[in-house]
């Protein structure tokens, strides 16, 4: 026997309510009924009877045009669905619902164009929305496969990336237009990135990439999670994996178009979480390689907790990677990699001779992988730093200043190891001394030479070029 969309409910649930939204409706059997909508609930009310429902995502919807009637439908996996006839205007209900639950019939909306991608779990595919021919992404999950992965939470990721989406409106996150569901897929109608990620364009790089290149993609990133931040939510995911490139350019060629129009785009927001002051347990999640420690050791002390500077610490990860288009952490296997990025023993001299022996780099760097999430800078914080300035010309171009050829440097070693990780509370970075970094400044004759801002230097020349 199948489950009731609608359950049984107490006619004093509904005395004292004020309801948003409040239209007659008739039944299948041609029956008189009055659904009401509170908050997530869902009321019906009939002469015999007042029954109720949650508006969530196993609850879908669609609002079917007939001839001249306007079919408002309801179906759940387990459920019969069932139907009724709108005697009030119907445009109301399509907000609420819109914004509330998934819709039953992308058909009616999208027309699928072609794959152009696909997995175990999901498939994504081109579509072109048929009220304006735009075209869109829309990602399809495999409900089956899904289930069989985590029969109790596979649900949870997809309602909360969609959540995260719905709930944040800027242009280097991903934007969720619509979400459908019927019983055999969920469907997600997103921005179409048609760059591909970050991760397949540092892929292709044969040589790492001129630092004003770095700063303009790096900034992007930054501005993206600074917004996240400011509106309450942390990524807890970030990777280059899951940023994308709005439209298809070698990575090279970022600094050389005007930034009217960022070109990065930060996805997957499938473990993205609300930033809780309250909040006294951190879920473990993430990609060994780009977790802050803090994440990393709640995967088996599920009372420890974090917050959004877990997002800081994969801010240095790939801010390293950009420079140097190498991994910070090189474990053999994802165990190994796992448990570096817990330690976190990095060497500070062969970074600094990777980061072109830059003291201020090296140092902003520092900050953002402290161990300690308190030493870590704010977004805000890492824009404003002087080595990530990007100064843009009349038309919004970034432009290349002060090229000169780099002063030779030396580096004092650092003796001072970083403490082993026990708990969150006493993770604690050992201080830099003023001569953490110590560079000399020599004389060089070429050091008065002056290029116009109009001409780039040549492309092996990176942040060496650019003295703060």
């Amino acid at each position: 026997m199948q489950n009731k969309i609608f359950e049984p409910a107490e006619i004093d649930l509904i005395i004292n309510l004020r309801f948003q939204l409040q239209s007659k409706f008739l039944s299948k059997n041609n029956n008189y009924v009055e659904i009401m909508c509170y908050q997530n609930l869902l009321f019906k009310k009939s002469q015999k009877s007042l029954k109720m429902t949650k508006l969530n995502s196993t609850l879908r919807y669609q609002i079917k045009h007939e001839s001249n009637s306007i079919i408002l439908r309801l179906e759940k996996d387990d459920c019969l669905f069932k139907e009724y006839l709108f005697l009030d205007k119907s445009g109301p209900w399509e907000l609420k619902l819109k914004s509330s639950i998934p819709q039953l019939d992308y058909q009616t909306y999208y027309e699928l164009e072609k794959l152009i991608g696909s997995g175990s779990f999901a498939s994504v595919y081109i579509a072109k929305r048929k009220t304006d021919g735009i075209k869109l992404a829309i990602k399809a999950f495999l409900k089956k496969m899904l289930m069989q992965k985590d029969p109790d939470k596979w649900r949870e990721s997809i309602d909360n990336e969609i959540k995260v989406m719905k709930s944040l409106d800027h242009s280097s996150l991903l934007k969720c237009h619509d979400h459908f569901e019927n019983r055999a897929q969920c469907y997600i109608a997103m921005d179409w990135a048609r760059g591909g990620t970050l991760e397949q364009g540092l892929s292709k790089l044969e040589e790492p990439l001129p630092f004003l290149t770095v700063k303009v993609i790096f900034r992007q990133i930054v501005e993206a999670i600074k917004y996240m931040h400011e509106h309450g939510y942390m990524h807890r995911d970030l990777k280059p994996s899951n940023i994308l490139l709005k439209r298809p350019m070698p990575l090279k060629q970022f600094s050389l178009i005007a930034q009217t129009d960022p070109n990065i785009v930060v996805s997957d927001f499938g473990v993205s979480s609300e930033i809780k002051i309250d909040m006294d347990v951190g879920k473990y999640c993430g990609s060994p390689g780009f977790m802050a420690p803090e994440v990393i050791l709640c995967e088996n002390n599920q009372t420890l907790t974090y917050n959004e500077k877990c997002d800081i610490f994969s801010l240095g990860c790939i801010l390293y990677r950009l420079i140097t288009n190498k991994s910070l952490f090189n474990g053999q296997n994802s165990l190994a990699m796992k448990q570096q990025n817990l330690e976190c023993h990095l060497d500070w001299i062969q970074i600094q001779e990777e980061l072109y022996q830059n003291k201020a780099l090296t140092n902003l760097l520092n900050k953002l992988l402290s161990i300690d999430p308190k030493q870590r800078p704010s977004c805000e914080e890492i824009l404003n730093s002087k080595i990530l300035h990007v100064q843009l010309d009349n038309v919004g171009c970034p432009l290349f200043i002060n090229y000169k050829k780099p002063k030779s440097t030396s580096i004092q070693q650092i003796k001072t190891p970083r403490p082993s990780i026990k708990s969150v509370s006493n993770c604690k970075l050992p201080q830099l001394s003023p001569n953490h970094v110590n560079i000399n400044n020599h004389n060089n004759n070429n050091n008065n030479k002056k290029q116009g801002n109009f001409l780039l230097p040549p492309i092996n020349t990176r942040i060496k070029t650019e003295q703060y």
